[in-house]
């Protein structure tokens, strides 16, 4: 399992939000992608041969019954924004940890 380094994180419980920083890493799109199929989302970021540091200033959109998610690049981290009930954020901060080192 690959792990992915995470800078900072954060959450917003009043308004059910959590937002993760990680590091502009080429692991990040097969690693994200394992906690999308997790929480039920079958939708993949964009994996061609286009490195990530080409897409900054860029966002995925990834949505299901339960989750909200933004994934913005940036030039040299990945914001990832996800709206959802407070339990499913509890949840959904625990898988991101498993795969996370600080």
């Amino acid at each position: 399992m690959k792990i992915l380094k995470l800078i900072g994180l954060g959450s917003d419980e009043e308004n059910e939000r959590s937002y993760f920083i990680f590091s502009l890493e080429e692991e990040f799109q097969k690693t994200f992608n394992e906690i999308l199929e997790k929480i039920g989302l079958n939708e993949r970021i964009y994996e061609e041969q286009l490195p990530l540091s080409d897409r900054k200033n860029e966002i995925d959109h990834f949505k299901n019954n339960d989750f909200d998610i933004d994934v913005i690049y940036t030039q040299n981290r990945i914001i990832v924004l996800v709206r959802s009930e407070k339990l499913n954020l509890k949840n959904f901060k625990e898988l991101v940890l498993a795969y996370s080192k600080f």
